[in-house]
């Protein structure tokens, strides 16, 4: 499996991640919550579309290393991490491991009714950092009292996304960089 093929996977586990918070509205209270419902979505989907044939697994909290002078250092964390297990071999350490393959990198952000928007824009910078090796998929849950509250976010955030793309614009190689909003009505 690619990454375009895994890109599908990962949208309908996103969808489905929606389908559960409507059908449960308490199912994510904090943003750790969130993590686990979307790690546990795309795990799923990936095994029931793939069976044990692909080669990705899904990882939260981790950390990327290089080396500098002969020392570890921490070059990026992300929430969600999908890499090809087979590229690891050989390459992990206690708590730390290096990794140059295929990848699909997930920042989660759960905004609460008074929450500001700007806490996005961290993470779509991190983009930057990753886009010539990876893709960059950006999901952010929103709650509000109506669609309206929601939407108002949601606009920011596209208009936010739309500017981080622009400075890449030059650039031939394709959108690597995503985003999904996901609702949460209180």
């Amino acid at each position: 499996m690619d990454l375009h093929e895994l890109l599908s996977h990962v949208e309908t586990a996103l969808d489905k991640c929606q389908d559960i918070i409507n059908e449960n509205r308490y199912v994510v209270l904090s943003e750790g919550d969130l993590e686990r419902l979307v790690c546990r979505c795309i795990t799923d989907e990936i095994k029931e579309e793939m069976g044990t044939l692909h080669d990705f697994s899904v990882h939260s909290q981790v950390s990327h290393y290089y080396e500098e002078d002969g020392k570890p250092s921490v070059d990026a964390r992300v929430d969600v991490l999908l890499l090809k297990e087979s590229e690891l071999q050989g390459q992990i350490y206690h708590k730390e491991f290096k990794y140059d393959g295929d990848s699909f990198a997930m920042e989660l952000k759960y905004l609460h009714k008074n929450d500001s928007i700007s806490k996005v824009k961290c993470d779509f910078c991190k983009w930057s950092s990753i886009r010539n090796d990876s893709w960059m998929y950006v999901v952010v849950l929103i709650d509000g009292y109506s669609d309206i509250d929601i939407q108002k976010k949601e606009d920011k955030i596209k208009l936010m996304y739309e500017q981080e793309l622009l400075k890449y614009e030059s650039d031939q190689n394709e959108n690597q960089l995503k985003y999904k909003v996901l609702r949460k009505i209180i």
